[in-house]
């Protein structure tokens, strides 16, 4: 049988495919290399051909779900239709939207980042993460700031600070989502640590108290939700 030639994109994309299908049926741990060329149908060489490792898969699986998400917020950050405010409820309601569409893979993500021998990587991939996304937020601010809504002279680094508060945050719903037994009212902590977020928020960027909600109601249980 002669050999299927593909395209070098084509090839890269059917191994992240099988990656992440394997990552978050199998897990990651109990994924190998070999797991994932069987699933192709390919030689290990070609594997290493696109990838240095398991770990490199990962990493790009992530990368482009932040990709994604920063493309959403782009576009909604450069709608000259929209007011600050605006911009930053639609910017949060769309992506939360996003996120729990994908709940499951979104869960396996968190599980597989949470592992103690992936700690390096869930740094690196939060600090990626934050400096794109910090770059969306100011723009947001900036204008926020000509409106007269928010208050600061230093964009950018508000933008990095709100992103961080965020980040810190929800690595806390974070431990929630993946083991609600250890609290006695998941949803409940979950609320509290949100309106703490917004609060911190709203006094960075010197905005009316309850203008910049994090997340609605119907969204937050439906994280808990069996």
């Amino acid at each position: 049988m002669a050999r299927i030639v593909k395209d070098p994109d084509e090839r890269r994309s059917e191994l992240l495919a099988a990656a992440q299908h394997l990552f978050y049926t199998k897990g990651y741990e109990r994924t190998s290399v070999n797991d994932i060329v069987k699933e192709v149908g390919v030689a290990k060489g070609t594997f290493y051909y696109y990838f240095d490792s398991k770990t490199a898969v990962l990493e790009t699986v992530v990368a482009g779900m932040a990709m994604r998400i920063q493309t959403v917020f782009r576009a909604i950050a450069a709608d000259e239709t929209l007011d600050a405010r605006s911009k930053w409820e639609r910017a949060l309601r769309v992506t939360g939207s996003w996120k729990l569409e994908r709940k499951a893979e979104i869960v396996a993500l968190m599980r597989m980042l949470q592992q103690e021998e992936n700690r390096l990587l869930r740094h690196k991939l939060q600090e990626e993460t934050k400096l794109v996304t910090a770059v969306e937020f100011a723009a947001i601010i900036a204008q926020g700031v000509d409106e007269g809504i928010f208050h600061t002279d230093c964009v950018e680094e508000t933008a990095v600070i709100v992103v961080s508060i965020m980040t810190s945050f929800n690595d806390e719903v974070t431990a929630l989502i993946l083991e609600p037994a250890r609290f006695e009212n998941p949803v409940e902590q979950a609320r509290r640590i949100y309106a703490a977020m917004q609060t911190a928020i709203e006094r960075v960027l010197d905005a009316a108290v309850g203008s910049l909600p994090i997340v609605d109601e119907a969204a937050l249980i439906a994280w808990f939700a069996s």
